[in-house]
């Protein structure tokens, strides 16, 4: 039996300044410790969003809550950042409420063992239960994003767990751990809820308090939740008796609403807040404030794509979908919509993702694309087509460019702007969206584990409902191959990435960067999964 157990290292606090514009920082730095007078002694930050939350839920969530739920519940592990970038690095993996774990020998048997100091904000221990009780709660009330992320690990039924101790909890993998079998147990979806919370709170009819959980908490980790208005603010308060290694200094964090991105702008680069994430006209404006800084990373195989449904009027004829592939100004969203706060890519697969190859299939060419428009079934009277996009959003900027380009090409594309909530019940409740620009934000730096969420026939994330049998087998495989095995990997990736690009499935726009402005006061800003960034290791720089 192989047993993992783990020292907190001294990586595990590590935090650094990013990329500032398109340049590195020059120092990395650690938070320095605390004393227990300084625990939560900070003043509050003030964190920037454009809309309120419908839920508080992390297993069926979007990013802005995202950030909350990593404050407010701990996962069983995490990731040891790295020194020199501030970014979490997937492939070690360090304690959090569990303080060791082991596999079996056959790789089939997963065994956690809690930390007994884990305690949740009303005092009572984090126990195997709660662990059971949160996972069981995505696998039977299919909460959406988070079952989806969960049955990527390889659990699939509540029946793989098992209880053995009020500290321990097993695993069982019937084909063998996977490949982010372990590394899932730090991603959002498996933070630990508390089931006797919840099962106070709720009514009889919300088995998976799924109604409670909108605007309540019961969580472990540095920041508790506080006072809220609803469509105004919520306020994180730092947990003075976090039993964690990373105490939060500061006293609040506000996570208030400000809907217009010039007014979050002006109100970042005065001082009056401290976090906000805006598009990039704004950065652009903010990397040259002393009173700002703004972080710009590329994102792992976050490829922004203009998708479609193939059997939809236009994209039911394989010409028109090529053309738009061909019409698309690709250089011009990079300067224009990312003002250069995005990377160009030429492939579903990401720059910096394994497999990476520039495809010439995207790369502009408007004569190309008025020709096969011409063969399509379609000439001369090509049907008009809408695209939902959130209003104010850089994907609303990338469709206006994008629009331009394929009138030259005799193409109308009408644009659809929706509310952030809106938008979410179109694609992520109902998934009825023909046409969409999507980036995914995915968890893991795999060209397989995004086509898994953007194109698996039952993915919450399929928004337009593509349904192919041979990629559905090969993306689920594909979970099962260790990170070592290379050559088995790509041969499944490269079958995918030919489905997809031989039937002109989607015109890869660009890779995403994250982004993000942050008060020149505040230092050991760093980056996890899902551009959540851990509050409690945060430092004022002087």
């Amino acid at each position: 039996m192989h047993r993992s157990r783990f020292l907190p290292p001294l990586a595990a606090l590590l935090a650094a300044s990013i990329f500032s514009g398109p340049a590195l920082a020059q120092s990395a730095f650690a938070p320095a410790p605390l004393s227990p007078d300084e625990v939560g002694a900070g003043p509050r930050l003030i964190y920037l969003h454009h809309e309120y939350p419908a839920t508080l839920d992390p297993q069926n969530t979007s990013a802005f809550v995202g950030q909350l739920a990593m404050e407010m519940f701990d996962t069983l592990v995490t990731y040891e950042i790295d020194p020199e970038t501030g970014i979490a690095d997937q492939t070690r993996i360090v304690p959090r409420l569990a303080d060791s774990w082991e596999i079996s020998e056959d790789n089939k048997v997963l065994t956690f063992h809690l930390d007994p100091d884990a305690k949740f904000w009303d005092g009572s221990p984090v126990t195997a239960e709660d662990v059971f009780w949160s996972i069981e709660r995505a696998l039977v009330g299919r909460m959406g994003w988070g079952t989806t992320q969960i049955e990527t690990g390889g659990i699939f039924e509540v029946d793989q767990m098992r209880i053995v101790d009020p500290q321990t909890i097993e695993i069982t993998y019937p084909d063998g751990l996977g490949r982010y079998s372990l590394r899932n147990f730090a991603s959002m979806s498996l933070t630990v809820m508390s089931k006797a919370a919840c099962e106070a709170g709720r009514t009889e009819a919300d088995e998976w308090c799924v109604d409670w959980i909108k605007s309540n908490a019961m969580g472990s980790g540095p920041y508790m939740l506080g006072e809220r208005q609803s469509g105004e603010y919520i306020i994180a308060v730092a947990n003075k008796d976090y039993w964690g290694e990373a105490k939060p200094y500061y006293s609040e964090v506000m996570f208030r609403v400000v809907p217009d991105v010039q007014t979050r702008m002006l109100l970042l680069e005065s001082g009056e807040a401290h976090f906000a994430f805006m598009t990039p006209n704004e950065y652009s404006v903010l990397q040259n404030s002393p009173n700002a800084k703004v972080f710009s990373v590329p994102s792992q195989q976050d490829v922004a794509v203009l998708r479609w449904k193939p059997d939809v009027p236009p994209f039911d004829d394989p010409k028109i979908r090529e053309a738009v592939i061909k019409a698309v100004p690709y250089e011009r969203l990079v300067t224009e919509v990312c003002r250069n706060f995005c990377t160009p890519v030429q492939n579903l697969v990401g720059v910096n993702t394994p497999g990476y190859e520039p495809d010439e299939l995207f790369t502009t060419d408007i004569e190309a694309a008025k020709q096969l428009v011409s063969e399509s079934k379609y000439a001369g009277n090509v049907p008009s087509f809408d695209v939902p996009v959130v209003n104010g959003s850089t994907n609303m900027a990338a469709g206006v460019i994008i629009q331009d380009a394929l009138r030259e090409i005799g193409i109308d594309m009408q644009i659809r702007p929706l509310t952030q909530n809106a938008f979410d019940d179109i694609a992520w409740g109902r998934r009825e969206l023909e046409v969409s620009i999507h980036s995914m934000g995915p968890w893991w730096n795999d060209f397989m584990y995004w086509a898994y969420w953007m194109y698996r026939t039952d993915s919450a994330t399929n928004h337009i409902q593509y349904s192919n049998e041979t990629l559905d087998k090969d993306v689920l495989d594909a979970l099962l191959i260790p990170q070592e095995n290379e050559a088995e990997y790509m041969v499944l990736q490269d079958e995918v990435l030919g489905i997809l690009n031989g039937e002109r499935m989607a015109a890869p726009l660009y890779q995403v960067n994250w982004n993000a402005a942050v008060s020149s006061q505040i230092c050991n800003v760093n980056k996890f999964p899902w551009g959540t960034i851990a509050f409690s290791w945060l430092r004022p720089c002087s």
